[in-house]
């Protein structure tokens, strides 16, 4: 039962994050889903100690897809209710078709003035959607094939934006799809790596 104790401290953690809001400084507020993913690693991995093969397949299953709403309501929370991240949504509504332009903007906004703040932004961009990435091929067979998760994921980065665009709660930046589906291709990329190299070393295993 010690499990317990890390997922009642998980879920904790969320409810005061709730409670609190955007009285909690915006390094906290992010620190707080990684500490909960941590928590909850760490008491899905005492539950599985001692159940067997089968059992630890099915238990980490479901562990993971709770894992992916978990993902799916910190991104919603993200980029369509800004405000408990310290988010500014006043310029909610703008449009920007050009590919790169905010990019470059960024990038140059870096060089003149020295700020982190913009490439914290274009890399905050691309680790968004990382998750989402590593994820899908994980809980989802059909998600494996490069041909299923890319257009998915290219889907969601367009989607995202003109949901923002249409609902005043962001910008619909050409240029934040091109970096969400990059973080996308990253996750997807890590993950099929590594499920490769483990059936290679299985089948090594076996013969």
């Amino acid at each position: 039962m010690f499990y317990l104790i890390f997922y009642i401290l998980a879920g904790g953690l969320n409810v005061a994050w709730l409670m609190l809001g955007d009285r909690l400084d915006l390094l906290h507020q992010m620190a707080i889903p990684v500490l909960t993913v941590l928590l909850a690693g760490i008491g899905v991995l005492l539950r599985c100690r001692k159940k067997p093969a089968l059992e630890r397949k099915q238990y980490l299953h479901r562990a993971l897809l709770l894992l992916f709403f978990y993902y799916l309501a910190i991104l919603s929370v993200l980029l369509f209710f800004g405000g408990l991240f310290h988010v500014d949504r006043g310029w909610g509504g703008s449009v920007n078709l050009i590919p790169f332009h905010t990019i470059d903007s960024y990038i140059r906004y870096y060089q003149n003035t020295g700020s982190v703040v913009s490439i914290y932004n274009l890399v905050g961009n691309v680790v968004i959607m990382v998750p989402l990435g590593m994820l899908l091929p994980m809980l989802f067979r059909p998600m494996r094939h490069i041909w299923t998760t890319l257009p998915l994921a290219a889907l969601t980065a367009v989607g995202v934006e003109w949901l923002q665009w249409k609902t005043q709660t962001g910008a619909a930046d050409v240029d934040d799809s091109i970096l969400n589906f990059c973080g996308a291709v990253l996750g997807y990329a890590g993950v099929r790596t590594c499920q490769i190299i483990y059936h290679w070393w299985k089948e090594r295993e076996r013969s």
